[in-house]
């Protein structure tokens, strides 16, 4: 690794920056959800904010020797590591980061911080200390910039800082990865852009890299990159988990852009984004861009009518009920495929406040409306039945441990092991069907009763989420109903897809 010196200080630099698993990560620590006892969020960033600054994230490594974090501001994100003083002196600000995050055994409480939050304010504040002259160096905004952070051991209060420019050699495993666009099967995009010629505005939601971006020609046109960036790379290097990050972002780049076209479905990508190893101009794709629909999710829809005491008009419900339906039938009939993360989030509000279906990656489902068959126990064949009418007979699995996900793959839930949706989608795609049929009943559910969303956060089971409909009496009862024939615990008892799309599709006409 190349290692720029800076302010007369030098590190061996010989590094293995690797990442703790999704479920032990830092939360995002721009958006906490939880205060610690010793104070609250509101003073976390103060030094950041008072320069203008955003810190996005704070992650570790899975040898507890090093603690990452990234901020943004100015047009800037920065990456900054802090790293175990291998002098032993324990009360070095960077030990007692590394002590605290990776909650460390230490003999005596200076060598680490009283609370998660105490340890945080002095990440954040020793950025603050260090943003301005590092940000002005010449190579600080290369793609493979990482900056050290150091004590320099003196006694005084606060602790003397300093720091270096690190050219991470990982940067050139993280391209290793990628492949060129003549390698992804896609329709022709109208252009390629460089990654250092986008400007992120700020992190949103969804899996790897989404972000909200611009380029400097034209500030006010923004975009959404969604992809693999280097810091989503440094996340889940050690696990081996990006290997598949990376599979499954091409794969859902790939679907979108060959699936049929349909109003209420994501359009495909018409700007690839790549990236290029240090002196190497051969391009490799790390991203796509999309237009921004600034309306925000369903989910958030719901939720900010929610907090003003609002109920959505019974128009706009029928309507969106309508669309999800069509969108899924679409997937389905004419794409011949699945979707499997279904849930009011992955439904966008178009300028029209029409639904968007986003997040096409098929490889996890949300415990919030997965269908109760798709744990991963149950195997289910067709008994053909007469007048066209099918019979699924599902039977619970009781060989032996089957997987067919990846050993890296997170998460604890059955599918995240043995994927139904991977074996039905060719043995017996009406299991698909009735199953996305239970999902699209939950959101729906979701829609007509306006729940509160965040009540959903600490559900591990789809079982344990019940369909009230106290305070729904706005709600048709025949509306009701149908809600509740998507959500039968049998498969089989289910409405189908074309059955459901037809009656949202005569309520939407009847409301209006």
């Amino acid at each position: 690794m190349n290692s720029e010196v800076l302010l007369g200080i030098q590190r061996n630099a010989s590094t293995t920056i690797l990442s703790v698993p999704d479920a032990e990560r830092e939360l995002d620590v721009a958006q906490p959800q939880v205060s610690d006892l010793c104070g609250n969020f509101s003073r976390e960033q103060d030094a950041l904010k008072a320069l203008g600054i955003l810190g996005e994230w704070i992650w570790g490594n899975d040898h507890e020797t090093i603690v990452f974090a990234q901020a943004f501001g100015h047009q800037k994100t920065l990456i900054f590591r802090f790293g175990l003083d291998y002098t032993q002196r324990q009360q070095s600000l960077t030990t007692r980061i590394v002590n605290c995050y990776h909650n460390i055994t230490v003999d005596s409480t200076s060598a680490t911080f009283p609370s998660r939050l105490s340890m945080r304010m002095a990440i954040w504040s020793t950025i603050a200390t260090v943003w301005a002259e590092c940000s002005g160096k010449s190579t600080f905004q290369d793609p493979d910039v990482v900056i050290d952070v150091y004590d320099l051991g003196s006694t005084d209060l606060p602790p003397q800082i300093s720091w270096s420019i690190c050219h991470e050699g990982l940067f050139n495993d993280y391209v290793d990865l990628l492949l060129p666009s003549s390698q992804l099967s896609v329709k022709q995009p109208t252009n390629t852009v460089d990654f250092k010629s986008l400007i992120r505005l700020n992190q949103l939601g969804g899996r790897g890299c989404t972000t909200l971006v611009y380029f400097p020609v034209d500030p006010l046109s923004q975009s959404v990159f969604k992809g693999i960036d280097f810091r989503t790379f440094l996340n889940s290097y050690e696990s081996g988990h990006i290997r598949e990050e990376v599979k499954i972002y091409y794969r859902s780049l790939e679907l979108v852009s060959n699936m049929p076209r349909h109003p209420n479905v994501m359009a495909p990508a018409q700007t690839l984004v790549t990236i290029c190893k240090p002196g190497d101009d051969r391009p490799f794709v790390c991203g796509s861009l999309y237009p921004f629909l600034p309306n925000g999710s369903l989910a958030g829809y719901i939720e900010k009518n929610n907090e003003s005491g609002k109920r959505i008009p019974l128009s706009c419900k029928a309507q969106w009920c309508y669309q999800m339906a069509a969108a899924i039938a679409h997937t389905h009939f004419v794409a011949h495929t699945y979707h499997m993360d279904i849930k009011p989030g992955n439904f966008l509000l178009d300028a029209d406040y029409s639904l968007v279906l986003i997040d096409w990656e098929q490889s996890d489902a949300p415990i919030t409306t997965a269908a109760p068959e798709i744990d991963g126990t149950w195997d289910v064949v067709e008994i053909p039945a007469e007048r066209l009418t099918t019979t699924l007979r599902y039977t619970k699995y009781t060989g032996p441990e089957r997987r067919n996900m990846p050993l890296t793959t997170p998460g604890g839930n059955g599918w995240n092991i043995w994927n139904v949706f991977l074996v039905w989608s060719k043995q017996c795609p009406k299991a698909l069907e009735l199953a996305e049929v239970f999902s699209l009943g939950r959101c729906m559910w979701m829609v007509l009763c306006q729940p509160d969303m965040n009540a959903f956060q600490d559900v591990i089971s789809t079982e344990e989420v019940v369909e009230d409909w106290e305070s729904s009496e706005d709600i048709p009862a025949h509306w009701r109903h149908l809600v509740q024939e998507c959500l039968k615990y049998d498969p089989n008892e289910r409405i189908g897809l074309r059955e459901l799309v037809n009656f949202w599709d005569n309520a939407r006409h009847e409301i209006d």
